[in-house]
């Protein structure tokens, strides 16, 4: 019976020890890195600028699968079907926030993924076909406001930033448009490209280069003060002051693991990312792009993530473009609090 008991104890030790080696020498083979849009489209681009340092500094390869779907749900909901081992990564963005809301998926970016890092923000622009008969923001919201619902946006899909910021336009300068859902931003520019649609709103680092090349219109950025480089884009905030309080208004981008996944594991991947976002390739390329760069993590991210997810959950909610009240999932409003706080 000693004996028995011995080898019992021999045996859980050995099985401890084998996890504590390959927790110690994670990584140890490649890498899945999960997008849930279309390539060419805003996460996409910035998980490929940033994926290709990781991959350096890991050891390993990091491949890019996309997996557009549902606003991303199809490829977070992936992920979350995978071990909680570090071996596959979700590149999220802000759409994660507003998934409940709408009625996309029951996930969240804080109950369900512990989030490694936010590494970047973007900038949303308004853009028209090339040959549109619409040269600046005023013309087309006053069309708009004169024509109903005759407007088609074209957007990366329900609850994204171009659709809330379309929403936005309607809910403050009495616009009505209609929606037109692509999977993905990277469709919705082509759209707009090839004029098959009247508009799209999208992130200014997935539209410059079109915009630079003449394949497209910029009319004006969802921000109170110009894009730093790109002066000549009116400042949507500038020109409507109603808009202001609700800009500037754009996506966070940044890799979530699965929640569970072993804390040496996500220390790992931290570190690593804490080296990407000095590394002066990733500063060079955002810097191209127009992007923000951020540097969250920790209690910083979640805090960030609670506010974010707070703005788009209840703007969507009180556009009536929501399925269920934030309130069902315990997301606070911040105006309300504001009120009540005044």
């Amino acid at each position: 019976m000693k004996r028995l008991s011995l080898l019992i104890i021999l045996v859980g030790l050995a099985v401890l020890s084998l996890g504590l080696t390959s927790l110690a020498t994670y990584p140890e083979r490649n890498i899945n890195c999960v997008v849930g849009f279309s390539p060419g489209g805003p996460t996409d681009v910035i998980a490929r600028g940033s994926v290709p340092i990781l991959q350096e500094i890991l050891g390993v390869g990091i491949a890019i699968t996309n997996m557009p779907g549902a606003a991303g749900a199809t490829a977070a909901k992936h992920v979350l079907d995978q071990p909680a081992d570090g071996y596959t990564f979700y590149y999220g963005s802000e759409i994660m926030s507003v998934w409940q809301t709408m009625g996309t998926m029951d996930m969240s970016p804080l109950r369900d993924f512990e989030v490694i890092k936010l590494v970047a923000e973007a900038t949303p622009v308004l853009a028209v076909p090339p040959k549109s008969q619409f040269n600046s923001v005023e013309e087309f919201v006053k069309f708009a406001q004169e024509n109903p619902g005759k407007l088609r946006i074209g957007t990366a899909g329900p609850g994204t930033v171009p659709h809330v910021s379309g929403l936005m336009l309607q809910q403050k300068l009495g616009c009505q448009f209609t929606f037109v859902p692509y999977q993905g931003g990277a469709p919705a520019i082509t759209a707009v490209m090839g004029a098959q649609v009247d508009a799209t709103i999208e992130m200014v680092q997935s539209m410059v280069s079109a915009h630079q090349g003449g394949q497209l219109k910029i009319l004006a950025s969802f921000t109170n003060v110009p894009i730093p480089g790109m002066e000549g884009i009116p400042p949507v905030g500038q020109i409507y002051p109603e808009l202001q309080e609700d800009l500037p208004y754009g996506p966070y981008f940044g890799p979530f693991v699965k929640k569970g996944t072993p804390q040496e594991i996500v220390k790992v991947l931290k570190a690593a990312m804490d080296k990407v976002i000095v590394d002066q390739r990733w500063i060079d390329y955002t810097n191209k792009l127009y992007l923000t760069r951020i540097d969250y993590s920790g209690e910083e991210a979640i805090e960030y993530l609670e506010n974010w997810t707070a703005k788009a959950a209840w703007l969507l909610y009180k556009a009536g473009a929501a399925a269920h009240s934030p309130t069902k999932f315990g997301i606070k409003d911040l105006d309300l609090l504001k009120k009540l706080g005044d």
